[in-house]
């Protein structure tokens, strides 16, 4: 099972006294290769930035074929 293992940044408004402010989320999460489209289109829709992207099997030490 081949995935990408990525990490992006989503802005999040947060409610701070009577002021709006944007604070950033950060976060990694594996996903299987053949849904990585919707994801990529989920987090730009939402204003967020993806910082790293990796090539990881389901399996530690398992060769991909690169």
């Amino acid at each position: 099972m081949r995935l990408f293992k990525i990490t992006a940044c989503i802005p999040s408004p947060e409610k701070v006294r009577t002021q709006r402010e944007l604070q950033n989320t950060y976060f990694t999460k594996w996903v299987p290769y053949e849904s990585w489209f919707a994801e990529q289109q989920r987090i730009m829709k939402q204003g967020g930035k993806i910082l790293k992207v990796e090539l990881v099997t389901g399996k530690r030490q398992t060769n991909v074929g690169n």
